[in-house]
């Protein structure tokens, strides 16, 4: 019997540590919990179009798994050292001149994006999702939230997860668009908008610090704490808009780097342990009993 509260699924940025949606999306399938809406921010975005597509979810944790992602895409597994890099070229890029705006092809970074978030999202458009699906950007020039539900599913993740100083920002809809983080960490008022009336949010975001030794550190601290703040506003005023039928499930990986890629397991696992240790309280918010078939195509579930 299909409950009759629609879910919806916000996942959040938070860069390797972002795999964990991976945990929480294959507990919530194993436990039969459907998912009427899904959006993302940052890697939630690559995570949740995996989801939306109908992906197998464990044959993506054993790809994953097999990939070297920190020498696929190129940077550095250690945040504060790719921070040190980006401030490099950006020294370059001014003797020089910017570069990303002055080609029609992709740059470099980009194109790397492209590949595997391609191969993630199986070259699929929004049209071909089984889930309603959306995805956040922040468009670098004016600041104001983007958020993308047309055209292929590669772009727009990459836009949503386009880490400024890292890549460069990805061209769409006559904006430059960066990683959707910057403005909207878990889009859980996304997810409300399509029609969610309980949410299910996944919080991946860097923790605070106590070791801040140098002024970089503190630079990266303060966006830390700005970041938080920001997110604990939009959380509450979601919370509100859905009378507090939202789950908020926050995975031990605040010690995981947000490049260390080489922590993927360790991160789906903590994922999958957060979601199992809030089951009941998702099913309680869910509605009645569950038994429906979750790859089904949720347009077939607005009939129930």
């Amino acid at each position: 019997m299909r409950q009759q509260r629609r879910i919806g699924l916000a996942l959040g940025g938070g860069g390797a540590r972002g795999f964990a949606h991976l945990g929480v999306l294959i507990a919530l399938e194993e436990h039969c919990i459907p998912v009427d809406f899904i959006t993302g921010t940052s890697i939630g975005a690559v995570m949740g179009a995996a989801k939306a597509i109908g992906l197998n979810l464990d044959r993506l944790r054993r790809v994953l798994g097999c990939l070297d992602l920190n020498a696929l895409l190129q940077v550095s597994d250690n945040m504060m050292r790719e921070v040190q890099r980006a401030i490099g070229r950006g020294v370059i890029e001014y003797v020089r001149g910017p570069n990303w705006r002055e080609t029609d092809s992709a740059p470099q970074n980009l194109a790397r994006l492209y590949e595997l978030f391609s191969l993630m999202t199986a070259n699929k458009s929004f049209s071909d999702t089984l889930v309603p699906f959306a995805t956040v950007a922040a468009d670098i020039e004016s600041g104001e939230r983007v958020v993308l539900t047309e055209g292929k599913l590669y772009q727009a993740v990459a836009a949503s997860a386009a880490i400024p100083g890292t890549f460069s920002p990805v061209f769409m809809q006559g904006k430059y668009l960066v990683d959707g983080g910057v403005i909207e960490k878990i889009p859980v008022d996304v997810c409300i908008d399509m029609g969610a009336e309980t949410v299910i949010a996944v919080d991946t975001s860097a923790p605070l610090t106590r070791s801040v030794n140098t002024s970089l550190d503190s630079l990266m601290q303060s966006q830390r704490i700005t970041s938080q703040g920001l997110t604990d506003l939009q959380l509450a005023n979601a919370s509100r808009r859905v009378e507090n039928r939202l789950v908020l499930l926050r995975p031990h990986v605040g010690w995981i780097n947000m490049l260390a890629f080489d922590h993927i397991s360790e991160a789906i696992d903590a994922g999958k342990e957060e979601a199992l240790s809030h089951m009941e309280e998702i099913k309680q918010l869910c509605g009645s009993t569950i038994s429906v078939d979750v790859n089904r195509n949720s347009k077939s579930r607005k009939s129930d």
